[in-house]
């Protein structure tokens, strides 16, 4: 019998907020998909364990996506691990992809679950807590509102051209080029309202609020959301 293959949002780092759902999806695994063999420093697994200590018992395999701006070469290593991925679903097997986040946003499951469904594959996704809605959260502020825009911006390559956009830009994992981004939003300082979260969900998260208060740099997993002025109500 064939097999399926999961990709379960397991949110951003705080285990609370792992669904039920997800629990459930996770305990009917047979191989559990990490980016990394080194399990203590995988951040999606230790999630998990925090709320599952049985996620021990489940076979894990690391399989290492390549991070490169070269489509040929990401697109010939996506097909290499779904490849293996599609030898253990033939043989009947659960495979599931712990991702950060939620599997709809960014996740390195979509590529896989596209070649999947191009061959008949099932596959699932289970929704986790996004690092977009909870930044916000954490600093208190909200994305959008009445007919405000939302505009998610997954790196620095066109920045300028981002932030002419309307309503509110959440630019992410942009902390290694925070220079850059500082100084393109201090042309902007008198329009915008800057606002940032490193480590959101962990025991390292921290918030700014304003331009003045961004670091330097550094952390890679920092969201900023930049909001327009005009959309802020003042009373």
């Amino acid at each position: 019998m064939a097999g399926k293959i999961y990709g379960i949002g397991v949110g951003i780092g705080d285990p609370e907020d792992i669904t039920l759902k997800a629990i459930e999806r996770i305990k009917e695994s047979d191989i559990l998909i990490c980016p990394r063999k080194d399990l203590d420093k995988c951040r999606a697994y230790q999630t998990v364990a925090r709320v599952f200590p049985g996620v021990e018992r489940i076979k894990t395999m690391a399989l290492e996506f390549e991070m490169t701006s070269d489509r040929k070469s990401r697109e010939q290593n996506h097909r290499v691990i779904y490849e293996e991925v599609k030898r253990l679903v033939e043989e009947g097997k659960v495979v599931t992809f712990l991702t950060i986040g939620d599997p709809a946003i960014y996740s390195t499951y979509s590529y896989i679950a596209d070649l999947a469904q191009k061959d008949g594959i099932e596959t699932l996704a289970v929704s986790g807590v996004s690092s977009i809605t909870a930044c916000a959260n954490a600093l208190g502020i909200i994305l959008c509102e009445g007919g405000e825009q939302l505009h998610v911006i997954p790196d620095t390559k066109a920045l300028e051209a981002s932030l002419k956009l309307p309503g509110t830009k959440v630019i992410m994992k942009c902390g290694r080029d925070m220079p850059l981004l500082k100084k393109i939003l201090s042309v902007h300082r008198d329009e915008s309202l800057v606002y940032a979260v490193s480590d959101c969900g962990t025991d390292r998260e921290k918030c700014y609020r304003g331009l003045e208060e961004l670091p330097d740099g550094g952390n890679y997993m920092l969201t900023v959301i930049v909001k327009e002025r005009s959309c802020i109500y003042e009373s």
